[in-house]
């Protein structure tokens, strides 16, 4: 009898399966029982060929040779993936092996990842699908109970293909006709040129803010039931004009008024979802200040390493009513691993499957939302980062079993002279899910108002007049461009466009946080702690691209309305071949309209320098494959090469390097040996570049002193 091949995404989830199915012997490149071999991809292994891969001459960026729009596209391997590959060719064409299973990550891309790879060895075994929302041993079990056949997975799959090839055609074509139209390096793409532009006109909207004065009026006032404070109002509860406001003040000072509202009632606030990736990734920014990636890469690690959360790159909110037994499960365990005084009751499930904000089998489609596994969580052994997220995911979780908070709310509108004042107080009476987070959830708490009988006599103890002035709106944070990326229908003006993009937005929950970083890395964006600042490059490239005009390649809700369609694809409600005809149609578009477009300055503009080279003291500025003296030409040799073995220096980091002399410590260099290493890139005599790595702090008792050692590269 032949042996089944399992491919995973990850060789942490290959060892995971295996000690499940049991009794497997480790061949290094795979596990092999008498039933399976189990073998891994490592993320991707093949990719979408180059143009230079089709024809040598499109090695040369020239505008003459664009737009490039293969009829068939060629798959290729990633660098330095050829033994991998060849592991993985070698166990399908195994005479042994008679069918195959797809056990990569359990969503688009993890279909994408496996598709490619059984496409470019070019087999016709038999595979299915192993869908894994899960790593816990009874979650893997199950799994491999309801193994899916392949040809059920074909519109996935096709959706996948379809945002790889759309991303390629965009990406390369808009990348390549730019950069050689204004001989600077510019990256553009489907969904981060989009994502560019949003930021781009908030800044502008800051820029272009011009503030206004405007005075606000307050009050004291004192009865028998005591005092409280109210704020005039008339319409808005401000005025522009400063006589006004003074005015207002003196026919008020003094005088005594009457209470001619009052109102006291009690509102009940739902408990908040459940946690879906986007969702946590704006918390953990909000709250810890964590970036979308530090956010994804901790969720992963308890989803894959530690076994302790479900399928993090989800976009659901919601479980299924299948789910039942594990939120039990996970609510036990937690009465045991940190949270014994919010899990003292047994958890009344039959009352919490009422719960539509909770249990909703129609908002669940592939993944539910972010819980607990129900595995025991050994706080120590986790890190620091992986600590806060799965505190965040562990509280997120019991807050949506407890009821309602219920808030005391009182109002009471006072008239002095005829000018009305408003008096508001909230007052959490009931805590109810509120509970889970602690003093923090009171934080919107105010003082009480007294309880004051309408047409009560108040005197006005005390009148005064604050000056203010309008502010501009604030920079996005990771948090808020998260969920303007995630509601990009928001920022559309037509009402029908608003209602098509509800459930579709620029990227998807697994995508966003490489965007973001995207940005940054290509030198669009600079992040500050938590805000996100549009470079001079980003925010001309945006004005470029308005000036041409391709309003489509920065347009939110075009590309919030291509990835609805990717969607549907996989639902099986719009075709491939449709999508893919729009997407070239795009292509040619973007091409034609760069290249008849004229060169008024701006890459001048763009191109501002990145400081003074060390050795003429000329400008330093970017160009496609380094950071170079503009006179480079003339012979000063002075060059920071982007690519540093194998790590792409940011503009950042190389402004950082010119200006200062010495970077950040860099991750992701790789030696010749294969390992990879972080140090600090630092100038050296005579414009060389070199790496500068700290020792190991010594040990208690060693005299040695912790030095930096410096080689040139």
């Amino acid at each position: 009898m032949g042996k089944t091949l399992i491919i995973t995404e990850k060789p942490s989830v290959a060892k995971d399966i295996a000690k499940v199915l049991g009794k497997f012997t480790n061949r290094k490149e795979y596990l092999e029982n008498e039933e399976y071999y189990i073998t891994w991809a490592v993320g991707h292994l093949i990719t979408l060929a180059e143009p230079e891969d089709y024809e040598k001459r499109y090695k040369v960026w020239r505008l003459s040779l664009l737009p490039f729009i293969p009829d068939k596209f060629l798959l290729k391997p990633i660098d330095k993936n050829e033994k991998r590959i060849k592991v993985i060719k070698d166990l399908i064409e195994s005479n042994e092996v008679e069918k195959i299973i797809n056990g990569c990550d359990a969503g688009r891309e993890g279909e994408l990842i496996f598709r490619y790879i059984y496409e470019y060895i070019g087999t016709k075994k038999p595979f299915q699908r192993l869908w894994l929302s899960s790593m816990t041993t009874a979650a893997i079990h199950q799994s491999f109970r309801n193994l899916l056949p392949g040809e059920k997975m074909e519109l996935l799959a096709e959706a996948a293909k379809c945002r790889s090839e759309s991303d390629w055609l965009v990406g390369i074509n808009g990348t390549r006709v730019f950069t050689a139209r204004f001989k600077i390096l510019l990256s553009v793409g489907r969904v981060q040129t989009p994502t560019l532009a949003i930021l781009v006109q908030r800044e502008k909207e800051i820029q272009g803010f011009k503030p206004t004065p405007y005075w606000e009026i307050f009050a004291e006032f004192s009865s028998l039931q005591g005092t409280y404070i109210g704020k005039w109002i008339d319409g808005e509860d401000r005025v522009y004009d400063q006589q006004r406001a003074w005015q207002i003040e003196q026919n008020v000072q003094g005088q005594t008024g009457k209470v001619t509202e009052f109102s006291d009632k009690k509102t009940k606030e739902q408990h908040p979802l459940l946690y879906d990736l986007t969702e946590l990734q704006r918390d953990a920014n909000k709250i810890f200040g964590f970036s979308a990636k530090r956010t994804l890469n901790s969720a992963q690690k308890l989803y894959e390493t530690h076994k302790l959360i479900t399928y993090p790159r989800t976009d659901s909110r919601f479980l299924s009513h299948d789910l039942v037994d594990q939120v039990v499960t996970g609510w036990n365990m937690l009465h045991k691993c940190g949270f014994k005084e919010l899990t003292h009751e047994p958890l009344d499930i039959k009352n919490a499957l009422k719960d539509r904000r909770v249990f909703d089998n129609s908002r669940v489609s592939d993944h539910h939302a972010i819980i607990p596994t129900g595995e025991k969580i050994k706080w120590e052994a986790l890190g620091r980062d992986d600590q806060k997220i799965m505190d965040l995911i562990c509280k997120r979780f019991l807050s949506v079993f407890y009821p309602e908070a219920i808030w005391a709310q009182r109002r009471i509108k006072t008239e002095v002279n005829n000018e009305n004042f408003i008096s508001k107080s909230k007052v959490l009476i009931e805590p109810g899910w509120r509970k889970v987070y602690g003093k923090e959830a009171t934080s919107e708490e105010s003082e009480y108002l007294p309880e004051i009988e309408i047409g009560t006599t108040v005197k006005t103890e005390k009148v005064w007049v604050e000056e203010k002035e309008t502010k501009a709106p604030p920079r996005y944070t990771e948090a808020s461009l998260l969920s303007a990326m995630e509601g990009a229908g928001k920022l559309v003006d037509d009402e029908e466009l608003q209602e098509i993009m509800k459930e579709s937005g620029l990227g998807t929950p697994a995508t966003r946080a490489a965007i973001i970083e995207r940005l940054i890395e290509v030198g669009y964006l600079e992040r500050e702690e938590k805000t996100l600042i549009p470079s001079q490059k980003g925010i001309e490239l945006i004005n470029l691209i308005e000036s041409i005009p391709i309003i489509e390649l920065a347009s939110p809700q075009l590309t919030g309305q291509w990835e609805k369609k990717l969607i549907q694809i996989e639902k099986g409600q719009f075709s491939r071949q449709e999508f893919m005809d729009e997407i070239k149609k795009l292509t040619n578009e973007i091409v034609s309209k760069v290249k008849e477009k004229k060169d008024n300055g701006e890459r001048s503009k763009m191109n501002t320098n990145i400081g003074f080279c060390p050795l003429c003291g000329s400008p330093v500025q970017e160009n496609r494959s380094a950071f170079a003296c503009v006179h480079w030409k003339e012979g000063c040799p002075f060059t920071l090469w982007k690519k540093i073995l194998g790590k792409t220096i940011t503009r950042n980091q190389a402004q950082k390097l010119i200006t200062q002399g010495k970077t950040d410590v860099i991750s992701g260099f790789k030696s010749k040996k294969g390992k990879f290493f972080k140090a600090c890139l630092v100038l050296q005599e005579g414009g060389k570049i070199g790496f500068e790595f700290n020792s190991p702090t010594p040990k208690k008792g060693d005299d040695s002193a912790s030095t930096p050692e410096n080689t040139s590269l």
